[in-house]
């Protein structure tokens, strides 16, 4: 949290909401969406006029009603002036609401970036062999890059590893297949457009190393290479993840990553990693907007 949010924020929100990642995975990414939806529902109730929206809504159902009956009688004038009463009520009563829903974003956006950050991936188990993947630049393969031996740390694959020809992560369900198949057709959009060739490309070249953690302790793994140390926080066996992914701009080495395995929601539904969306954010656009009209039914909120 550190990392985006002011220290003293990240850790008014952890306060708040660490108890979400004691919960199953599942649970915890359900349990976000509906504190989003409570979030949005209490702004609605406490920050308007409840008796003015709920005679509004009467008055709704009413013209509704009587637009309807002019249908029938197929009476034109009284369904455009039904018509023109509806829009005022609706009008009316986004003017009355909007403010509630722009409140309500701040203490929803803190949610969504706590979230980010300890629900996006899936913290690694003691003893759990995790990849790490230095990205070089194409000039780089067929070098030697080298993990540092550190207590508590060891490598399945040994310390030190050839620079290859960086592959492509196989995708391991339907929905990964769906969004590799997602992101093939955006990318093949994006090179026919006139700005694609100033995108810069991915580094080619790539090390991986196999590491796991033998104590919960928090860890920092050194990777050297062309004289210099890289460093990247590692730490498993606990609800903590660190951060996965580590930049180093204009340096020999441009990129280690930590291969936390991304969430899935019922280990089905991940995110669209083409578009940026990971799963927990795309398990709140799917399922915030109907918790909202629950707890609005359930509330007795207009």
């Amino acid at each position: 949290m550190t990392t985006i949010l002011p220290p003293w924020l990240a850790t008014t929100a952890d306060w708040l909401c660490d108890w979400i990642l004691y919960l199953p995975r599942d649970l915890a990414l359900c349990c976000v969406a509906l504190l989003m939806a409570l979030l949005f529902a209490l702004a609605r109730k406490w920050l308007t006029n409840q008796e003015w929206l709920h005679r509004a809504a009467t008055d709704r159902q009413r013209q509704r009603q009587l637009r309807r009956e002019a249908v029938h009688r197929q009476d034109t004038e009284a369904i455009r002036r039904h018509a023109a009463v509806l829009l005022r009520i609706r009008r009316q009563a986004v003017r009355r609401t909007i403010l509630p829903i722009l409140m309500a974003l701040l203490p929803v956006a803190l949610l969504g970036l706590w979230a980010f950050t300890h629900l996006a991936y899936q913290p690694p188990r003691l003893q759990e062999a995790v990849e790490v993947r230095a990205r070089f630049p194409h000039a780089a393969i067929g070098q030697m890059a080298h993990l540092a031996p550190a207590p508590g740390i060891m490598s399945v694959n040994g310390w030190i590893q050839h620079v290859g020809v960086a592959k492509p992560v196989a995708p391991v369900n339907t929905w990964d297949r769906v969004g590799a198949w997602l992101g093939d057709q955006g990318r093949a959009i994006w090179q026919l457009l006139p700005i694609a060739h100033a995108t810069p490309a991915a580094a080619p070249g790539e090390a991986i190393w196999r590491v796991l953690a033998l104590d919960a302790q928090p860890h920092l793994l050194l990777v050297r290479y062309a004289g210099r140390t890289y460093e990247v926080p590692f730490r498993a066996g606990t609800h903590h993840p660190e951060v996965p992914l580590q930049l180093f701009p204009g340096a020999p080495l441009p990129a280690i990553e930590v291969a936390l395995k991304p969430m899935y929601l019922f280990d089905r539904i991940g995110g669209l990693p083409c578009i940026g969306l990971p799963a927990w954010l795309l398990t709140c656009l799917l399922l915030t907007p109907p918790l909202v009209s629950f707890l609005r039914k359930l509330l007795r909120i207009a």
